[in-house]
């Protein structure tokens, strides 16, 4: 049988680690395992399975043209937040009275058509690139949401390369992921109360829809999804789409616990400075507009017509400890 190659950036992230377990195990693939530094453990463990481990750097073009040579499906991802945490960007940031959410924009940005245009150096064998992206909230909220920074480099990317290689978009699908449901590790699990009870605090409505992903068990099956469908596609990846009160109402439920959701102002985030500023003018897009912007190009996993394997907010909450929690 004949075998395809799928070239990973970030192998050794979430989203990379996740589609190479995946096409580990799914005959027919070889793995690509894209990192910067091949040496290192993480990608170590990786060629040790089997993957083979090459060097590339989302700053280096020439590196990734090399990385990608032959390939036939390329997974993408980039990622703001290790810009925005990075000290020389805060530093950078203060000595240009810029904020660092718009330096980290910046570099991600750039990062994104390092990307694109490594892909489109050589698209001979190439039958599918997947980038991994998040909507145009500028776009989708008429200009009223500006800080969510995160979410616009990624998508003004999308822009640049639909806009510069058009023959390369049609062999492009776009994979928009859910809000992580780890996120509750980042403080975001409920908070226990006087009484016994839980209570979830964001600012944002409890009754607002958000897609909800497991990234570490299903990014990976998602992509293999989209290797089985024509190109074109622009998948919300999400084994749920719930609202908070029914995040609390599950969680209390299988903790036996009575938990609910509260709407806070969203003064709390942006106390926090530019990292709050951010997260709440996300919170407030999705309340207003929509994870997604309500984008009429936008498919479900169930949409795509080919069975695709999910983790739903029900299976996940079932199987996490919740015991640093409770």
């Amino acid at each position: 049988m004949s075998t395809k190659t799928i070239a990973i950036v970030g192998i050794t992230g979430n989203q990379g680690g996740s589609v190479a377990t995946t096409f580990l195990n799914t005959p027919g693939w070889t793995i690509r395992g894209i990192s910067r530094d091949p040496s290192k453990p993480s990608a170590q463990e990786w060629a040790s399975k089997g993957v083979e481990i090459v060097a590339g750097d989302l700053d280096d073009i020439d590196s990734l043209k090399k990385a990608f040579s032959d390939v036939n499906v390329i997974f993408g991802t980039t990622d703001f937040w290790v810009h925005f945490q990075n000290p020389s960007v805060q530093e950078q940031a203060q000595k240009e009275g810029r904020t660092a959410n718009e330096l980290a924009y910046d570099r991600e940005l750039q990062q994104v058509k390092n990307l694109v245009d490594a892909v489109a150096a050589d698209t001979s064998a190439l039958d599918l690139f997947v980038l991994s992206t998040l909507s145009d909230t500028k776009k989708w909220s008429k200009g009223k949401i500006t800080w969510n920074y995160h979410f616009d480099a990624k998508a003004h990317g999308v822009d640049y390369l639909k806009e510069k290689y058009p023959a390369l978009d049609k062999k492009t699908s776009l994979l928009q992921l859910g809000a992580f449901m780890s996120n509750w590790k980042q403080g975001q699990a409920p908070k226990k109360q006087e009484d016994g009870s839980y209570v979830m605090m964001q600012p944002m409505s409890g009754t607002s829809k958000i897609p909800m992903v497991d990234p570490n068990a299903d990014t990976g099956n998602f992509v293999k999804a989209l290797t089985e469908v024509s190109p074109g596609k622009n998948l919300v990846g999400a084994g749920s789409r719930a609202s908070w009160d029914e995040w609390c109402a599950l969680w209390g439920k299988h903790n036996g616990v009575k938990a609910s959701f509260q709407q806070i102002p969203r003064k709390f985030l942006d106390d926090m400075g530019d990292f709050g500023h951010e997260m709440a003018d996300m919170l407030q897009y999705f309340d207003e507009f929509g994870y997604d912007g309500s984008d009429p190009s936008v498919v479900n996993p169930d949409d795509l017509g080919v069975d695709v394997k999910y983790t739903t907010l029900e299976d996940y909450i079932k199987k996490t400890d919740w015991s640093s929690v409770l």
